[in-house]
């Protein structure tokens, strides 16, 4: 059977890949325990060039620029394969969409992009199916959230390379009250909306009142945290606990949630619960972490525990769209390619 031609582009997506994998303690452990896979090329395939990459950061993840982190891996890639470069360029979804509405040649889009989560602007037309470049195992390798974020029908439309998660962070002032021990491991929703409600309060600053609420997270067109607590793995809103629970908390004869959050920008939310202190529970994604740290460090912020969604039966997984992920675009002109790549995973 001959060998399928592969393209440096689908050996840059599947290196991403890898990556991934090492994201994740289980993996980490697994993979780093054992000796290094190497990846082999064949010596007489001579292609060089410029492979690009235009990056759209629709996912907010650590404490820096996660490109930082992703130029230290195309550094070893490129050294690897001399006269192969890779160009990143980051910019914003306001310009791609300027890009694809008018109706821009396909020589000046790059050959590797970033995969929008809830807007797809790229045509269906635009976009490799990469399945044909991994196996069966590589496939199972991947979580199967990531795997359902870049599947279409049989198709797979990108590579998931990064991947963020939601918590809940929780003021010290919601718990200075408390007669009840918290254990922030293993927290339920019972406790949460005890921690919610009691942090539910109005007080009195000279003259005025302050409302204190005692929840609060942050919508934009990328990123809906609100979702992992209300959505089922399957993308179906259960009609459970957490979802019961939001409602109650909507209903309340006393404000439990600010007013306006549904709309909230995450710096304003922010805002709301580390600088104004009015927050009780603040549901927010990994890179909150490190704001919150930063804050604290400068002489603001506040004090506050984290910790994870709760789990309940007989749900199995949460909803999430707080994944990376690269396509690799076809292009009307001939594709760079080089012979006979071979890969042993």
């Amino acid at each position: 059977m001959p060998k399928k031609k592969n393209k440096p582009f689908a050996l840059l997506l599947l290196l991403l890949t890898l990556l991934f994998l090492f994201l994740f303690p289980h993996w980490f452990r697994k993979w780093t325990q054992s000796n290094p896979k190497e990846i082999y090329i064949d010596d007489n395939s001579d292609w060089t060039g410029v492979i690009t990459v235009w990056d759209i950061p629709y996912v907010r993840t650590g404490k820096g620029s996660h490109l930082s982190w992703l130029n230290t891996y195309i550094r070893s890639f490129e050294k690897k394969y001399p006269g192969v470069f890779i160009d990143v360029r980051t910019i914003t979804f306001d310009r791609l969409a300027m890009y694809l509405h008018c109706e821009t040649e396909l020589d000046i889009m790059p050959d590797i992009i970033s995969l929008g989560i809830y807007e797809q602007p790229l045509p269906d037309s635009l976009l490799t199916d990469l399945s044909p470049y991994f196996s069966l195992d590589e496939l199972d390798d991947i979580r199967s959230l990531a795997l359902q974020r870049v599947k279409q029908g049989e198709k797979m439309i990108g590579v998931p390379w990064m991947m963020g998660n939601y918590g809940l962070y929780i003021s010290h002032d919601a718990l200075l009250n408390e007669e009840v021990p918290i254990i922030f491991e293993s927290i339920d929703y019972e406790t949460l909306d005890f921690i919610i409600r009691n942090s539910t309060y109005d007080k009195k600053v000279g003259s005025k009142t302050v409302c204190n609420f005692g929840f609060c997270t942050y919508f934009d067109m990328h990123t809906r945290p609100l979702l992992s607590m209300v959505y089922l793995e399957d993308g179906k809103i259960g009609n459970d606990t957490p979802f019961s629970l939001l409602k109650d908390w909507q209903a309340s004869e006393k404000p439990v949630l600010p007013p306006g959050m549904m709309n909230m920008t995450y710096s304003e939310a922010l805002s709301l619960f580390a600088i104004e202190k009015r927050i009780g529970v603040f549901l927010g994604d990994t890179r909150t972490l490190y704001d919150l740290r930063k804050l604290k460090e400068s002489g603001k912020g506040i004090d506050f525990h984290v910790s994870v969604l709760p789990k309940y039966e007989p749900v199995s997984g949460q909803y999430m769209d707080n994944i990376a992920a690269y396509a690799l675009l076809e292009k009307k002109k001939e594709m760079k390619e080089r012979k006979n790549y071979q890969f042993f995973f």
